[in-house]
Order: C-alpha cells, then structure tokens, then sequence
C-alpha cells in the first residue's frame, strides 16, 4: 500500500463513518471531531489518521467498514501506519 492509497482508504472510511449515526457520535465521543472538522481536515494526514484510529479502536466498528468495502482487515492498520509517518508497503 502506498500513501495515497492510505489516504483513499482513509476518506473511504470517514465517508463510511459520516454515513452511519451510531460512528458519527462514537467518533466525535471518543476523538472531539465533529462533521465540521471532518469535511476542513478530510485532505490532512493527521484527520485521515484519527479516523482510522477510531475504526480501529473497536472491532465491530472496523469489521462494519471493511465488510461495506473491498478492503482486506488489515488494510485500514496498514494505512493508519503510513498516515501516521510509518513505512509504506510494496504488495
């Protein structure tokens, strides 16, 4: 996965979030982001990453994304990896 891969991924997944009320407000619960942050911050590494911290923080959150995308379940850690500044992988 390289990084803009990671940051398709990861505005696939705040889409998914904005989508599903019951992810809205765990997101804004757990990380302050509100849809206003969201929509200024969807170009930013760190919104991107926050976001896909969040998925990823809860199991059934993360499985509810991967099961409405074509993503494998490790693929949102992989791009939360390079978004955070970590290594890109060559698949």
């Amino acid at each position: 996965m390289n990084k803009e891969a990671a940051e398709t991924l990861a505005i696939r997944a705040i889409a998914h979030i904005v989508g599903d009320d019951e992810l809205l407000q765990g997101l804004v619960a757990q990380t302050g982001m509100g849809l206003d942050d969201l929509r200024a911050g969807i170009g930013s590494n760190e919104v991107q990453a926050g976001a896909l911290e969040f998925l990823l923080s809860h199991e059934p959150f993360l499985m509810r994304f991967v099961d409405d995308s074509d993503y494998a379940p490790e693929d949102p850690a992989r791009a939360h990896i390079i978004l955070s500044g970590g290594p890109i992988w060559q698949d």
